[in-house]
């Protein structure tokens, strides 16, 4: 089952925690986003193994600027570990949440947005939680995969919004890699509208 977080999934979704070396939106992060409006429930997707269970196996988490009608990136995206295929169910959360957007009147597809420790970008653990996340992407219409260095503290990171892991702060691992995953290139004026929008 994928579905939108309610008021009564907060406990679950506080409760998710990352297992990769990547960025991702913490439960006090979050809370400072609803206060501040670039995170909404709406904006949360959750999937469930099916409908009784109280536990969620996936959740992805869009932002968007304050005040923005529809979210703009998607800046968290885990799947537990346990889960065999977890592309298999990150894609199918990103389609979930795009469909709902779309419904909502959102025209373009949101970047997936993922910042990793610029040292680690080779290691093993984040090669691994690169690709199932790429693969997720491809599935759900996101193929164009961009990587930019960012300068320390330069990352969506700076504004608490992501927490990349494995970066120490003040240290040489400050730098951090950006990789978006795009429906278009990077810089191209228009992308592709969101299947279903401006029906």
């Amino acid at each position: 089952m994928f579905t939108s977080a309610l008021r009564a999934h907060d406990g679950a979704l506080m409760h998710f925690v990352n297992h990769d070396p990547v960025s991702w939106v913490d439960p006090e992060q979050f809370g400072r986003g609803v206060a501040a409006g670039t995170h909404r429930r709406e904006w949360v997707w959750l999937a469930f193994a099916d409908d009784g269970a109280s536990e969620p196996l996936a959740r992805a988490v869009w932002w968007g600027p304050v005040g923005s009608v529809h979210p703009v990136e998607l800046r968290c995206l885990l799947v537990h570990p346990s889960v065999p295929h977890p592309e298999v169910w990150a894609a199918a959360l990103i389609r979930s949440g795009h469909r709902a957007f779309a419904e909502a009147g959102a025209i373009l597809a949101p970047d997936l947005v993922v910042e990793v420790a610029a040292a680690r970008r080779d290691t093993p653990a984040v090669e691994r939680a690169l690709a199932w996340r790429r693969l997720a992407a491809e599935q759900a219409g996101l193929p164009v995969a961009t990587e930019r260095m960012l300068p320390a503290g330069d990352g969506a990171g700076a504004g608490g919004v992501l927490v990349a892991e494995g970066v120490e702060p003040g240290g040489p691992a400050d730098e951090l890699l950006r990789v978006t995953f795009s429906a278009r290139p990077l810089g191209a004026p228009s992308r592709p509208a969101l299947a279903g929008a401006g029906r």
